[in-house]
């Protein structure tokens, strides 16, 4: 039995597999949720302390279902070693849908728990500033596409973990300024914000243009591995450059808009008393 996906050069078939790995991994982020709301909740601490909402819980075990979808069966085993377009909808999983959905979903009293030491409260400091977040985010992305990189963690278990580990982690760092959950630690306003995520668009259109346009496959992998219903190994690196391209464009160019008239909401909130009072 295989604890975790990792490419295995099988013929791919639509029989059901069990990866218990994955299944420890994700129960393990949700029973710690739960334990922290139900044991650490009633000793609430700071001055913004409003209790969990149901929306934050929904957020929360929403990104913890992302999680489980990309890294599972069918769609982790087939981003191991089967298709590219497969492991770029898992990335994009990893890093844009999945984080910020579990950032949402901690309330606030619980940022501050987790952050109540020095150097922790110094860490999320320093990651609520755009530098450190978008070097980490934009080194994990070209490390993780490198083919040497991919060519050296197929087939292994242990260093696909790792990886798809340091990939969600990278998202998490990269959306912790952009989310900008606690006030305490100086928060980038929203027009930086929006130049913070209009600036992380641009790097995914490299390898996004290489997949697209390139005539001969990239990854070894990926051009050797077993056919997926007959699906070649450039038609499904086009599908990945598309996909990485439009999907990611999409997510990022959405959550911009969203922070856009967010902001001027607030101008206009601003304004108002100031007109009221000229008046």
């Amino acid at each position: 039995m295989n604890w975790w996906c990792a490419a295995s050069g099988l013929p791919w078939t639509w029989e059901w597999r069990a990866f218990p790995g994955v299944w420890l991994f994700v129960g393990a982020i949700a029973l710690g949720y739960v334990r922290a709301l139900r044991r650490l909740e009633p000793a609430r601490f700071a001055g913004d302390d409003a209790p969990t909402t149901r929306r934050e819980i929904a957020l929360f075990f929403a990104g913890v279902a992302v999680l489980w979808l990309a890294a599972d069966w069918p769609l982790g085993l087939l981003a191991a070693g089967y298709l590219l377009s497969a492991r770029t909808l898992q990335y994009l999983l990893f890093v844009m849908v999945a984080p910020p959905l579990i950032l949402l979903g901690l309330p606030r009293w619980l940022l501050r728990r987790l952050i109540r030491g020095r150097v922790a409260f110094r860490l999320a400091r320093v990651l609520s500033r755009p530098l450190v977040p978008l070097l980490a985010f934009n080194a994990v992305f070209i490390a993780v596409h490198l083919p040497p990189v991919i060519a050296a963690t197929a087939g292994s278990q242990l260093a696909g973990f790792a990886l798809d580990v340091a990939i969600i982690l990278s998202g998490v760092v990269f959306w912790w300024p952009a989310l900008a959950r606690l006030p305490e630690l100086e928060p980038m306003a929203y027009p930086a914000r929006i130049g913070y995520l209009l600036l992380s668009v641009f790097l995914p259109t490299v390898p996004a243009s290489f997949y697209t346009y390139a005539r001969f496959p990239i990854y070894p992998l990926y051009e050797l591995a077993p056919r997926v219903h007959g699906i070649g190994a450039v038609a499904d690196q086009q599908v990945a450059g598309l996909t990485m391209k439009v999907l990611g464009g999409f997510i990022l160019f959405g959550t911009m808009s969203v922070m856009f008239f967010r902001w001027h909401r607030i101008e206009e909130t601003a304004e108002t008393p100031r007109k009221e009072t000229v008046a």
